[in-house]
């Protein structure tokens, strides 16, 4: 979401550069939850064709993407359970993590009480 619509302007002038490198050394993950939240959020914001062209645009980047499947599935529940306070869809993009030895690209301090997970800024 910050990528697409942040008004932080340190944040618009690295993105772009921090993304390109993950997808060059191929080393970007995308979590199918955070492809179904883009499209929401922008179909929410900018309607149905702007969030189809924006989904279009993170399919084609190059980044892996990762479904969800019944191991995440499991690891995420499980994750949910002990963190009741981290939303579903942050447990599922911390269990892909954990599953692809990741660091999650992300503000959101709560991944850092996530055992097993890394996180990281620009």
């Amino acid at each position: 979401m910050e990528y697409f619509f942040s008004k932080d302007d340190e944040f618009k002038s690295k993105a772009p550069k921090r993304l390109a490198l993950l997808v060059e050394k191929r080393t970007g993950i995308l979590p199918t939850i955070v492809l179904t939240e883009t499209v929401r959020y922008v179909c929410e914001k900018r309607g149905a064709e702007e969030a189809s062209i924006r989904y279009l645009a993170l399919i084609r980047s190059g980044l892996k993407v990762a479904d969800l499947n019944g191991g995440i599935a499991r690891d995420a529940g499980l994750l949910k359970c002990r963190h009741p306070n981290v939303p579903t869809g942050d447990c599922i993009v911390a269990s892909v993590a954990r599953a692809n030895k990741a660091k999650i690209l992300s503000d959101d301090k709560h991944f850092d009480e996530i055992k097993g997970t890394m996180r990281t800024w620009l």
